[in-house]
Order: structure tokens, then sequence, then C-alpha cells
């Protein structure tokens, strides 16, 4: 089994080695131009923001330390809303100075919270956001679920007049033990959004903050998209890309797709294993088949 980080599985697949060659020149040049620190935190689709990720960032971050600027890449689809809060504000109390938000296309769910730690987020003009609703984690699907789709769900079986057998074999299949009360789990998210935004990018007016997060955690679409307009209608520090930091931006988002997700992409759903790999200053979480996990181990 690979530890929690692992760069031997970028000598095993092509693709993560050309994705870390060609992404460190790009992210060194962006330091180069911004005069900040980068670190990347890229999720790929079948990852999500956990304990386990948390452990792996934190062990790379403690090697960077404290530093004037910091500017982060994220890419993420969210995950534990508890882990993300964690790591916001970790990230927040390492930059002396400022701290940046880049987001070359999606940071959703969680990964929303995690973006809005900084003091500005910086976004392309296909970039998106997304609602801060509570979600629960499905073991058997390795997925997680918007908790009011499930309730909305259940309501609505409810209504059928399900025979018992049926309502079980439907229970069985769902995580019910989680949901627990949906309004204290949404206003549990928006104090831990609004926190995060009182710490840095809304300092000045905790209220401010606290009205962005109810806002963000009251959509009604888990999947709706929060553009960078939407995010200055909400009040949410936030401009585009400028032309140099866009080129540098969208580039990696290209190697990212074609050399992560589309592998990603050919890896069956099952005997598969999670990997982190090392980037630059920052990590990689993406999975490859158990095959390639346990060749590595076994020439060790």
């Amino acid at each position: 089994m690979f530890t929690l980080i692992d760069n031997r599985v970028v000598e095993k697949v092509h693709a993560f080695r050309v994705f870390v060659s060609e992404t460190s020149k790009i992210l060194s040049a962006l330091e180069e131009f911004t005069g900040f620190a980068i670190v990347p935190i890229l999720y790929s689709p079948r990852r999500y923001i956990n304990a386990r990720s948390i452990d792996s960032i934190y062990t790379v971050l403690r090697e960077l330390g404290i530093v004037d600027k910091l500017a982060v890449v994220l890419f993420s689809g969210g995950g534990d809303i508890d882990e993300a809060y964690i790591l916001a504000t970790y990230l927040q109390d390492l930059a002396r100075e400022k701290l940046v938000f880049y987001i070359p296309r999606y940071a959703k769910n969680a990964a929303t919270l995690l973006a809005l730690a900084g003091d500005e987020v910086v976004l392309l003009p296909v970039a998106e956001l997304g609602p801060v609703d509570p979600v629960i984690y499905d073991s058997r699907t390795e997925r997680y679920i918007p908790l009011q789709s499930i309730l909305e769900i259940l309501d609505l079986l409810s209504q059928k007049g399900l025979t018992s057998e049926l309502a079980k074999a439907i229970l069985e299949k769902i995580p019910v033990v989680e949901l627990g009360d949906y309004k204290r789990a949404v206003e549990h998210n928006a104090e831990l959004c609004g926190r995060v935004l009182a710490r840095r990018m809304h300092r000045e007016n905790p209220e401010k903050a606290r009205e962005i997060a109810y806002k963000l955690v009251s959509y009604k679409q888990h999947s709706a998209a929060i553009t960078l307009k939407d995010l200055l209608d909400l009040g949410v520090k936030a401009r585009e890309a400028v032309r140099e930091e866009a080129e540098y931006l969208w580039r990696l988002h290209e190697l990212w797709v074609e050399n992560i997700m589309e592998y990603e992409e050919l890896v069956p759903t099952e005997a598969v294993e999670p990997v982190e790999f090392r980037v630059a200053r920052g990590i990689v979480f993406t999975v490859v088949p158990s095959e390639i996990v346990f060749s590595t181990t076994s020439s060790q």
C-alpha cells in the first residue's frame, strides 16, 4: 500500500510524468509573475476533501512554512465540509500579508468554502464555485450525496404509500443513519463558511461574512454554478485573472484534463487505489488501477 504521499506512482504512469514536468514549469513562471508562493491542491473527480487528504496536504505545507504571499491553485468537486474548514483556517495562518485562491475551472461545495478562505478569489471566465449545502458520504458509491436530495426522495416515497418491504429495501440503499436534522446541517455549514470569511476576506465586516454564508447554503440546486459575476453580487472579493495569469492557469487546466482526468476516465470503477503525489509545492489526488500500486510496493 502506498504511503500518504508516494511519487513512485509518477514513474509508473506516463501521463503523471508529463503532468508533473509541465505543471512545475508553469507554476514556476506563475510564481515569478505574481511574486506569490504557489501551492497547487488538485483533486481529481474521484477524490474528495477528507481527513486522509488533509493529512497529506499538511505534510506538504509543513515544508513551505509561513510566507508573506500565498496563492493556492484549486481543483476540487468538494467533500467533507469540516475537513475543508480545518484546511481553510490552516492556510489562512500560513499567509502573513495576502492569501489568494486561483480557480481555473471549478471548486464546488466544500471546496467553495476553502476558496473563500483567501483575501481574494481569482477566476478564469469559465470558472465556477458552488453552493455550500450539506452532503453526506455514501460508502457504497464512494461519493458525496446532497442531503436535501435524499430527503426529497424520502418525502416523495412516503407519499406513495409504500409497502413495508419496499420501504425497507429502499432505506437499505440510503445512508439514513447520517441524515439527521437538515436545518441544523445547513446552519452548521453557514456557520463554518461565515467564520472562514470573517477571518480574512471580511474581517472588517463579520455581518457581511454571515450574510454571504447564508446565501451560499440557500441555493435550490446542489450543482448550481456560481460565476464571477454571481460572487461579486454576493459580496465576495473576487476578480477575473489578468491576461498573464489566465494564460498560465488555462494551460494548467489543459494539462490537468489531458493527463489526469482523461487517464482517470480509463481507470475501471473497481480494483482501484487512491494515490497522492507531489507537484511543485503542492499535491495531486487521483486514483490508479490496483496493480500499479501492488507492482510498486513489491519492487521495494
